[in-house]
């Protein structure tokens, strides 16, 4: 892989680190959610240090460049979390239905003992 493109990555790692630490320390995004970046930019970082490694298993896969076998590791990486992302979503969304009907229920309550408390 080239230089200049070693270069680029590492840099482009090192900003993403540096942004998601300070999205946390503004409480813009969750520590867990910070670790699972981090880990995974720790993990570009080393792949592109270690080339000489991936290109056996980019051989191995039939991929001709090492450089293109980093950037399919890390779209099919970023489709995971985008999996899990929306898992999460989907049970925010369960949550938030059973509490609103929670919530409404409640007031409907509210309203019963005020109008029975008036009569």
């Amino acid at each position: 892989m080239p230089r200049e493109l070693i270069i680029f990555l590492l840099i482009l790692c090192l900003f993403f680190l540096f942004n998601i630490w300070r999205l946390v320390s503004k409480k813009k995004i969750l520590l867990k959610h910070a670790l699972l970046w981090s880990f995974l930019t720790v993990m570009v970082m080393i792949a592109t240090l270690t080339t000489k490694y991936l290109r056996v298993v980019s051989d191995f896969v039939g991929i001709e460049k090492v450089s293109n076998m980093i950037f399919l590791f890390g779209f099919l990486v970023l489709l995971v979390i985008s999996f899990l992302l929306t898992t999460t979503v989907s049970k925010q969304k369960v949550a938030i239905n059973t509490l609103t009907q929670e919530i409404a229920l409640a007031n409907k309550k509210i309203e019963e003992l005020k109008h029975g408390s008036n009569h």
